[in-house]
Formats: structure tokens, C-alpha cells, sequence
């Protein structure tokens, strides 16, 4: 048997079938009890800008993990703006995180002593960062690891460790990091612009 239209395969035919009715509705298909009309495609639905203004209360103190011994830098727990925009968040890297790895302690040492510490985001703005969900975090962040450098803490070994953020199974979590460990360029600093 030859069709008039050989690019047609039955897998075709039969998908076209199954959309008017299957085989009973071929008669009245030819009959012109049942009509095929053309339907307009949906209209997109409007894309609804993300919010990305993070609001922080300074004076609700972090939460901490169970295993903290001490906060190293208390006085800046509630430093930093009341309100300001993820966009103008720079994603700071130590000169040598840009040429391979560093150590953390390096960069913590770093920090300090160019007194730039109160310039890095904290727990709090984590904490009100990771509420906005993953697709503002991936928005300006993509799959890097986030460092909130202004709240390293002492584990009650000794130990210090900092927060970051990271998108994690569907969402966005807060993870704490050893400064004896390795830091590359997936793991910025995050910075209050100057």
C-alpha cells in the first residue's frame, strides 16, 4: 500500500487518532460532525522578578551549632546594613584561591589583618540569604560554596571553623567549614561592597 503522504509514519497516524477519538471517531471526522480547529498557543506566563533585597534584624543573635565553644569576632554579630541588594555582594578571593588552593587559616589571617573581617557577611545574613530559596542563591552564586567570614567560631576542640552557604538538594544550606582545609576559587568570600 502507498500513501499520498510518505513522510507520515503509523506511529503518527495512530498518535492523530488517539487525539480525535481513536477509530469511532474517523466517520464523523469525514462527516463533518467533528472539526480540528487550530488553537492559539498559551500566552507565556509573565516572569516574576526575584526578590533579592535581604532584610537582616542585627539585634536576633545567630544560631549556632551545638559544638561552638566561642564566637571569635562577638562585636561583629550585629554589624553590616539593615537592608541591601544580593547583586551588589562581591565574591571576594584571596590572591591565591585565584592561582590554585590556600589553606583557610591564610585567608582568616588575611582578613584580619587588612581589617577587612567587618566588611564580610555573617551567620545572620546567611541565615536571611538562605531564606529567599535556591533560585536567588543560583542566580548570583551558581554552584560555588559561600564563606561568611565575619562569624568563624572555635569548636569546643579548639578547632576553628566558618559557615557558608551552598545549594544543596533542592535548597540552600548552611554548612561549616574547617580553616585547616583547602579553599579554591569556588569558594568566595562573601563581601559587603565598598
Amino acid at each position: 500500500m502507498t500513501i499520498k503522504y510518505g513522510d507520515v509514519n503509523l506511529g503518527q497516524i495512530e498518535a492523530v487518532l488517539n487525539k480525535i477519538g481513536g477509530e469511532a471517531a474517523i466517520p464523523r471526522l469525514l462527516a463533518g460532525e467533528l472539526v480540528v480547529v487550530e488553537r492559539e498557543p498559551p500566552t507565556p506566563k509573565p516572569e516574576v522578578p526575584l526578590d533579592t533585597i535581604i532584610r537582616v534584624d542585627r539585634s536576633v543573635r545567630p544560631v549556632y551549632p551545638d559544638w561552638m565553644k566561642k564566637v571569635m569576632h562577638p562585636e561583629l554579630e550585629g554589624a553590616g546594613p539593615p537592608e541591601y541588594d544580593l547583586a551588589t555582594v562581591e565574591q571576594w578571593l584571596h590572591d591565591d584561591q585565584k592561582k590554585g588552593v590556600v589553606v583557610g587559616n591564610r585567608i582568616y589571617d588575611h582578613l584580619k589583618k587588612t581589617d577587612a573581617l567587618k566588611t564580610c557577611l555573617g551567620l545572620r545574613d546567611g541565615e536571611e540569604i538562605k531564606k529567599k530559596g535556591i533560585e536567588v542563591f543560583r542566580k548570583f552564586f551558581g554552584g560555588k560554596a559561600v564563606f561568611l567570614w565575619a562569624s568563624v567560631v572555635q569548636h569546643r576542640y579548639g578547632y576553628l571553623y566558618v559557615p557558608y552557604l551552598i545549594g544543596r538538594d533542592g535548597g540552600v544550606v548552611v554548612g561549616w567549614y574547617w580553616l585547616d582545609n583547602d579553599w579554591h576559587d569556588r569558594n568566595p568570600a562573601a563581601r559587603f561592597a565598598s
